[in-house]
């Protein structure tokens, strides 16, 4: 579609960004109500690694994904060991979402910890993403996998009714990850939506949102509901990711309609992660 004027565009950022951020208000109280120096310098670094990301649409190289200042979401791990990270949005021109992605540091030894990137696509096409100068992660194709939303109102002209009617879709999913020995952890939707665009002269997106299932406060799989053209009007689609090594079971109205694999993730995948550097914790 064709991109919006700087003015606007950069308008709507700064929407959909006092969005995300409260979000980040409600979801980090999960994490900890007053987060220790430990937390806080760790988080630090997290988004020092995240700002050093440089993510682009692979065929318009001169065009660059802008991330949102801060994070969309905090998180441990409590479950799987001493996670501490957040997670970070990287959207295009009209905020609509292109790249999500996780920086977290866990305990190797004493006061060192490995710092691990995890990234999902969430482009329309395949994208880049250079990190300290180096491409980190390369994909193929489109990040989602979007489909009709069966049993959904059409997407109302009233942005309080189409919040409603987003929240009521995102209830009726339900979630539930495969550990290695074949145990099931349900995971738990965070209500809130960690993001929310609005297009203002939409094509064939109008608007949509971003919501989480976690276990624990862990993202593990990243659901996405957009407002589509079809026909004379917009409807409500859905597309999900992986956000995690565990196999996963998405469920729409207690039937299951996507399914992803534990491991899936590769350099040139639409899901990609590794460990990036072993660092302690720099002088304050």
């Amino acid at each position: 579609m064709p991109a919006l004027p700087r003015c606007l565009a950069k308008s709507l950022l700064l929407v959909c960004t006092a969005l995300s951020l409260a979000s980040l208000n409600v979801v980090a109280q999960d994490v900890a109500p007053q987060d220790s120096d430990l937390v806080r310098r760790w988080l630090s670094v997290s988004l020092k690694h995240a700002q050093d990301y440089d993510i682009r649409p692979k065929d318009k190289p001169d065009e660059r994904f802008t991330m949102l200042p801060q994070a969309v979401f905090r998180h441990s791990q409590p479950v799987r060991g001493d996670d501490i990270g957040a997670v970070y949005l990287w959207v295009d021109s009209n905020a609509r979402p292109a790249a999500i992605g996780t920086t977290f540091a866990y305990t190797i030894e004493a006061d060192r910890r490995r710092i691990v990137h995890e990234f999902h696509s969430l482009a329309d096409g395949p994208l880049t993403a250079d990190w300290r100068g180096k491409t980190q992660w390369l994909t193929k194709g489109a990040g989602l996998e979007w489909k009709p939303l069966p049993k959904a109102p059409v997407a109302d002209a009233n942005l309080a009714t189409r919040t409603r009617q987003i929240r009521d879709i995102a209830r009726r999913f339900s979630a539930n990850s495969i550990d290695e020995k074949d145990g099931r952890w349900e995971l738990r939707l965070v209500t809130k939506p960690i993001h929310q665009f609005v297009i203002e002269k939409p094509d064939s997106v109008w608007c949509g949102s971003l919501f989480l299932f976690c276990q624990g406060t862990d993202p593990e799989l990243i659901l996405a509901i957009e407002a589509k053209k079809q026909d004379n009007g917009y409807f409500w689609h859905y597309g999900a990711a992986s956000f995690t090594d565990y196999g996963l079971s998405l469920r729409l109205d207690d039937l299951e309609v996507w399914t992803a694999g534990p491991r899936s993730t590769g350099a040139d995948r639409l899901h990609w992660a590794g460990g990036v550097a072993i660092e302690a914790l720099p002088d304050k």
